[in-house]
């Protein structure tokens, strides 16, 4: 077998692989907007301990403190809901 002389790369779909940002995810989004924060060491430390604690990751439990905190402090927020 000779190797091949061609530098050009197939054609995306073909016999190729996939087009990228062509594939459709078959997954349902339900948080939408991704949120970054700041956190003091202190907080890091404490979030890593409950999430260790409740066995569900630390984004999980932001999330769940975000949420008691809105329906705490904010009526449009608790109403909504």
């Amino acid at each position: 077998m000779q190797p091949a002389t061609s530098t050009e790369r197939p054609a995306a779909g073909q016999n190729g692989a996939p087009a990228k940002g062509k594939r459709q995810s078959n997954r349902i989004v339900r948080y939408p907007v991704q949120l970054r924060v700041n956190v003091t060491t202190a907080m890091n430390d404490s979030l890593a301990r409950i999430s260790r604690r409740l066995m569900i990751p630390e984004g999980i439990v932001g999330r769940i403190a975000l949420i008691q905190y809105l329906a705490s402090n904010d009526r449009e927020y608790r109403e909504d809901r």
